[in-house]
């Protein structure tokens, strides 16, 4: 051995030995923590030095056959808002609006505040049904621009529901307007009609989501127009370079800013309610029409928040013709059980007429029917008590009450429509005065009858 190989020994032994020293971490090289918000879980600490486990042939052999396990995230997640994270899909916006709203929104908790809580009841179905549908879940905050989540707002342009249609549109997507019911303030059937609106404008705009959404505000034919002329100028057709109205113009903004601030609310140093990922309210069938107070009484549900819960339903009573059921919010559970149990007792409710003759008041018709002063408004659209001797009033009355005969009392009949009916052969076929059977039914002269409807004929 020469002397440089002599020399080298002790040098390889020393390296040999610094390289099982721990090394400590450069700190200043590493970067800083992000924020938590709340306290924070801890995995447990892992020996970094395990004991060596030595197996057997056969074990090895199992092991190797043995399907990996791995740990996922949870199919559905506990809280709403981070459902609603896993769904975003829309690109970024940039627009001196979004961070206008931004900022308006982070230093207004309170108004955030109120409107997730009013969002509550609604938004896990809204959120469930845009979810089937493998549809952006930027689309659940859309109601927050349009109602703030009230399905009773109505807007100065006739604008109603959740989702704010117009009467022609909420018809023209099967949500039935008359005297007893608005499918527009109705959660369910109003839902289902904007999804369906809002995919058939997505398609209109080649899967262009913000244009989509400036349709849904300001109209197709508006938005279709503008990029009509902008084309025509060869200028840029997206949705932040066409020449909109203000309203449209932040309409998307306004909903943008929102979802950043559900997207990181620890950036904007918001704390979001906690809204669990599981329904609110159950959907129990009704066997016909019920007074919806008297509902609520014995089935120990608020009122107000019935009514809040079913908004379609504009009078005192579920529609005659429908929808027959109810949202009922699930509560304990024992809530539900309970309200199946009324539903299944519960008289429907049916009507009489009364001819009003002079020295009648309403209080009296009231007494004599078994029945409420505001029941009758309600049936009667009256503001007051006052009356008019040769009108008549739609009495309201449970099944299962016997109408008192008198001389202001009338045999009523029920009339299914069949094919061929007209409320001008009809009103003959009975001998009744057409504007006696309008009246009695709630029509217009040019209302259309449908097959099988039904129809009280006062005799």
């Amino acid at each position: 051995m020469n002397t440089k190989a002599l020399f080298l020994v002790p040098v390889l032994f020393a390296l040999a030995a610094c390289s099982h020293l721990k090394q400590e971490p450069d700190t200043a090289s590493l970067p800083e923590p992000s924020p938590q918000i709340g306290p924070v879980e801890r995995p447990p600490l892992i020996n970094p030095e395990p004991e060596e486990i030595v197996l057997s042939e056969a074990e090895e052999a199992a092991a190797d056959a043995a399907p990996t396990v791995t740990h996922s995230v949870p199919a559905t997640p506990v809280d709403v808002f981070e459902r609603m994270r896993r769904g975003f899909q829309f690109p970024e916006l940039k627009s001196k609006h979004v961070t206008k709203y931004e900022t308006w929104d982070a230093e207004h908790p309170t108004y955030l505040k109120n409107l997730f809580v009013r969002a509550t009841p609604f938004l896990h179905h809204i959120v469930d049904e845009i979810d089937k549908r493998g549809l952006p879940m930027e689309l659940a905050l859309l109601p927050a621009v349009e109602s703030a989540y009230k399905p009773e707002a109505v807007s100065r342009s006739r604008a109603g529901g959740l989702w704010q249609f117009i009467p022609s549109t909420g018809r023209q997507f099967g949500l039935r307007q008359d005297w007893w019911y608005d499918g527009r303030r109705d959660a369910l059937a109003s839902t289902k009609a904007a999804l369906d609106y809002l995919e058939q404008l997505n398609k209109m705009f080649d899967g262009d989501w913000f244009l989509t959404l400036a349709a849904y505000n300001a109209g197709p034919g508006t938005v279709a127009r503008e990029i009509k002329r902008s084309k025509s100028k060869r200028r840029q057709t997206n949705y932040s370079n066409l020449n909109l109205r203000s309203e449209t113009k932040r309409y998307v903004p306004k909903l943008i800013a929102l979802k950043n601030i559900i997207q990181n609310p620890a950036k904007y140093n918001i704390t979001l309610p906690e809204i669990a990922s599981q329904p609110y309210f159950e959907i129990i069938d009704l066997p016909g029409q019920i007074d919806l107070n008297q509902f609520a009484n014995d089935a120990q549900i608020d009122p107000s928040l019935l009514r809040h819960l079913n908004a379609g339903f504009k009078r005192w009573a579920t529609s005659p013709d429908g929808p027959h059921r109810l949202l009922v919010p699930i509560g304990k559970g024992e809530t539900v059980a309970l309200a199946r149990k009324i539903v299944q007792q519960a008289p429907t409710v049916s009507f009489a007429n009364h001819r009003i003759v002079r020295g009648d008041t309403l209080s009296g018709i009231a007494k004599r029917y078994d029945v409420s002063v505001s029941s009758l408004r309600k049936a009667n659209k009256l503001s007051g008590n006052n009356i008019r001797a040769g009108r008549d009033l739609l009495i309201p009355v449970s099944g299962n009450v016997q109408l008192a005969a008198g001389p202001n009392s009338n045999k009523q009949l029920t009339h299914t429509v069949k094919r061929g009916d007209t409320l001008w052969s009809i009103a003959r076929h009975y001998k009744v005065q057409l504007q006696e059977l309008l009246t009695l039914n709630n029509l217009s002269r040019d209302q259309v009858l449908k097959l099988n409807q039904s129809l009280r004929i006062r005799l």
